[in-house]
């Protein structure tokens, strides 16, 4: 009978004397620790756990032994603080660093990195010698990586651990008085260029559908058959060649070459990323080509062709043509994932800023802003910022209409610098949602000015009762154009009377839910009918919070007063049921906890009469 049965277990019993015994010989650095009981289902574990902790190990980071059945198992467990937040981050980022060291090992990864702890697993463990093979390995594999990646406390890592690093020839790709060159190069002589990631540079995103649908492509060539994969844009500085546009790519096209066994050097392999969100990109993007090329029957053949028949229109500029280059990487329509309109404007604007140091500074802040979580419904706050609530703000104070197709390019045409006359410089950066867009550094503060205002408005009680009860279903579209309105106000006025402005919006909304029998589906609608309220207006014009309450309570009763729109409360509708009625009842749950936050007595009584105390 050996460690693992499922019976409790002790001090006392032979095995696990025995596996002392033989462990504190080999190791006398490591500390095995105390039998402890079972923790319950919630762990997984049915009998016992013993805890395994080098002694140079970065604290809460250790291994843990534990049985189930007859089966044993081995975990390396990564449990930081779960209230500090700096430390999960730390935490996340050395766990996603050790998953690529892991997983090419053939070791289990856990999933729960954003969670309360993460862990690494090797289960099949039937006696002591196993269990003392198992740790071997396992601690072999993890020590010195883990240790590296530690002290560095941030998670940056190459695309490919462990990958040789070597000097590249110059390459020349253009002659000493030519400002831009175009070449026709294969991917094995791109690969022969000495390439680099500028920091600027937009982060890896290839999704599953992005690289499977690229491998579909080129499992199809044949050979002496050349296959053109659009264009790639480089800066040559100093005989290094910084990747413009085509990083997407090249970077999947080289983990695909180095899964299928290429003989050649792959420069960007030794390129980092301390993203997390691009470090989980790339180590999807390893193990979706892994499975892919398992499936390859002449995997050879397949890599030769890959290198010598894939063909590229390399397209490099110097130093002073770098806004020519960003001008062909906005208008640039390569095969992968296409430019989104932020993409396109940190080119349109980092053409504007002369400076090389500030303009790389600018585009890092840039690409943190692009890469911030989802705050509503998998928009993440740039976008819900600038691409929702500023952008609709921006069209109705000028009473235009709010186009959000987003085939149309919209936020990028928004957001292009403004014309100005070339003798006069623009000034001012007031910050305020309307204003003229200047080129370059003001449009990056700009944003990120409105993005900050806009997480302290999230904090509010009131935007998240109008989210919990009214952002879902057919409703969603309602409750967003309420959020972007309620946001102007909010960053006129602040919180004065904040509740009181709620009433009011939502009041003009509930009565065109009321009065309409079909809402299209897109909202365009609801926008269109915020535009002719001119509540934006309202807001931007009154000196003070009473000037917009009066006058928005004024509109409604104005409206009201018409025969489109008879039904003027939820108390009116002619059934108890249906979505209208379900409209009035998330505003009545809203309306029940906000009414303590009333002053106004006019408002406070409307609400009683309508929704009740």
């Amino acid at each position: 009978m050996g460690i693992l049965h499922l019976k409790w277990i002790t001090e006392s019993d032979l095995e696990l004397r025995e596996f002392r015994e033989r462990f504190s010989e080999k190791y006398n650095d490591i500390e095995v620790g105390a039998v402890h009981p079972d923790r319950g289902t919630a762990y997984h574990y049915s009998s016992y756990y013993i805890q395994i902790v080098p002694k140079d190990f970065p604290p809460k980071i250790h291994f843990e032994y534990w049985a189930d059945g007859w089966q044993g198992f081995l975990d390396l467990h990564l449990e930081p603080t779960q209230d500090n937040t700096e430390e999960m981050k730390v935490y996340r980022g050395i766990g996603i660093n050790l998953m690529h060291i892991l997983s090419d090992a053939g070791i289990e990864c856990g999933e729960r990195w954003n969670l309360t702890f993460g862990y690494f697993r090797i289960s099949g463990i039937r006696s002591v010698d196993d269990l003392m093979n198992v740790f071997g390995r396992f601690y072999n594999i993890v020590n010195k990586p883990l240790l590296e990646i530690y002290e560095t406390k941030k998670g940056a890592r190459p695309l490919q651990l462990k990958y040789p690093k070597k000097d590249v020839e110059s390459n020349p790709l253009r002659k000493e008085d030519e400002e831009v060159s175009v070449k026709i190069m294969s991917l094995a002589e791109v690969m022969k260029l000495n390439l680099s990631l500028p920091d600027y540079q937009r982060e890896y995103c290839w999704e599953d559908i992005n690289i499977s649908n690229l491998w579909n492509s080129i499992a199809k060539i044949q050979e002496g058959r050349p296959f053109h994969l659009g264009t790639v844009i480089l800066h040559d500085y100093q005989g290094s060649y910084g990747i413009i546009d085509g990083q997407q790519r090249l970077i999947t096209l080289s983990i695909m070459l180095l899964a299928m066994g290429y003989d050649g050097y792959l420069p960007l392999l030794n390129e980092s990323y301390d993203s997390t969100d691009a470090q989980e990109h790339v180590a999807n993007c390893k193990y979706l080509v892994q499975l892919l090329v398992a499936k390859e029957k002449n995997v050879s053949e397949l890599v030769k062709r890959l290198a010598n028949n894939v063909s590229f229109a390399v397209l490099t500029v110097n130093e002073s043509n770098l806004d020519l280059a960003y001008t062909f990487f906005s208008n640039q329509n390569s095969k992968g994932v296409p430019l989104s309109d932020f993409d396109l404007l940190k080119a349109h604007h980092l053409r504007f800023i002369p400076n090389d140091g500030q303009a790389e500074h600018m585009a890092i802040k840039w690409n943190k802003l692009t890469m911030l979580p989802a705050i509503f419904k998998e928009k993440n706050a740039l976008y819900r910022t600038l691409g929702t609530h500023i952008y609709r703000l921006r069209r109705w104070m000028r009473k235009n209409d709010s186009d959000e197709n987003p085939d149309s390019h919209y936020i990028q045409r928004e957001y292009q610098s403004a014309i100005t006359m070339p003798d006069i410089p623009p000034f001012g950066e007031k910050f305020d949602f309307y204003e003229k867009i200047q080129g370059g550094t003001h449009f990056f503060v700009y944003a990120e000015t409105f993005i900050h205002r806009y997480i302290e408005f999230l904090k509010n009680k009131e935007v998240i009762l109008l989210q919990n009860n009214l952002a879902w279903g057919s409703y969603l579209n309602y409750s967003d154009v309420i959020e972007t309105v309620l946001f102007a106000y909010y960053l006129k006025f602040g919180n004065q009377y904040f509740s009181e402005s709620l009433y009011c919006i939502s009041q003009l909304m509930a009565l065109h839910r009321y009065n309409s029998n079909r809402v299209a589906s897109d909202g365009s609608g609801i926008r269109n009918f915020v535009n002719r309220t001119e509540l934006v207006l309202m807001i931007n014009q009154a000196s003070s919070p009473t000037f917009f309450l009066a006058e928005a309570i004024s509109e409604y009763e104005h409206l009201s007063q018409k025969e489109e729109y008879s039904i003027n409360s939820g108390l009116d509708l002619p059934e108890i049921k249906g979505v209208k009625y379900g409209f009035y009842r998330a505003l009545r749950v809203i309306w029940r906890n906000l009414l303590p936050e009333i002053s106004d007595n006019h408002i406070r009584n409307k609400i009683i009469d309508e929704y009740g105390k």
